[in-house]
């Protein structure tokens, strides 16, 4: 530690010039320098007795302007704040919930059939001509009984317009 302690003034000007050279700004630069001496001292049982403790110096020194440009990056970045709420909040699942809840509700009020018949069509996706074999029906009497099921969850939801549904 003494090599180091007793060293270090004579590179302060070099220093000085290195670390205006690298931040353009004399503040700047006298805080660089500031920090390495600091570095240095503390850190000087790491220190090689007998290297070029210039080249030393001059290392921590560029070391710290570096962390410095980088912390000062991420600090110069706007923020959005359109972004950091979309990251933080979640589409409400209520209105869905609910919405599922009156469907449901009225569904357990239809006939079993249409029941059966709407809830093939709507939610398993099949044709009117699978429903027709499945239930041993005539299609046109699976259209038929669709669309009175359609309606009436319509009109047990409260939709006055009438959907039309391919298939």
């Amino acid at each position: 530690m003494n090599e180091v302690a007793e060293h270090i003034e004579e590179h302060v000007p070099a220093l000085q010039r290195y670390a205006l050279a690298l931040s353009r700004n004399s503040m700047v630069a006298d805080d660089l320098v500031h920090e390495c001496v600091v570095r240095a001292l503390t850190k000087a049982q790491l220190y090689t007795p007998g290297t070029n403790l210039r080249a030393w110096l001059f290392t921590i020194l560029h070391n710290l302007h570096v962390s410095l440009a980088r912390r000062e990056a991420r600090w110069r970045r706007p923020a959005d704040p359109e972004a950091a709420l979309a990251k933080l909040s979640t589409p409400a699942s209520q209105p869905f919930a609910v919405m599922l809840r009156a469907v449901d509700k009225v569904m357990m009020t239809l006939p079993s059939q249409q029941r059966a018949i709407l809830y093939s069509i709507g939610v398993e996706g099949k044709s009117y001509k699978q429903v027709s074999r499945e239930f041993d029906i005539p299609v046109g009497t699976v259209k038929s009984r669709c669309s009175r099921a359609r309606e009436a969850l319509q009109r047990g939801l409260g939709e006055t317009d009438t959907v039309q549904h391919p298939n």
